[in-house]
């Protein structure tokens, strides 16, 4: 990392080197340099560039609206009795009856 030493195994240094020259490192990573940190010489950390969108490949669009619960009411099996349960109940009170689902 110093000018004047060089590194052990490609671009891996040790770990009191990358802190104590870690700018160099953000430099490196930057210009798109992978550095290994490593720790009683194992590998123990990369630090590197960011990988862009494109570099991750394409995100999904997530279902918004009614569409985002659909799948969690794939599992939910007692859905047709909770639900006559529910109407049931809105049918003995007076104060709000049962929605029409004609």
């Amino acid at each position: 990392m110093s000018e004047s030493r060089q590194p052990l195994r490609g671009d891996a240094f040790p770990v009191a080197e990358v802190k104590r020259d870690f700018r160099r490192v953000l430099d490196n990573a930057e210009r798109g340099r992978e550095t290994t940190v490593l720790r009683h010489g194992k590998p123990v950390a990369v630090i590197g560039p960011v990988p862009t969108r494109s570099a991750q490949g394409p995100r999904a669009a997530e279902p918004g609206g009614i569409l985002s619960i659909v799948g969690s009411l794939a599992g939910w099996e007692e859905i047709d009795a909770d639900i006559a349960a529910i109407i049931a109940a809105r049918q003995s009170t007076e104060d709000r009856p049962p929605p029409g689902f004609d």
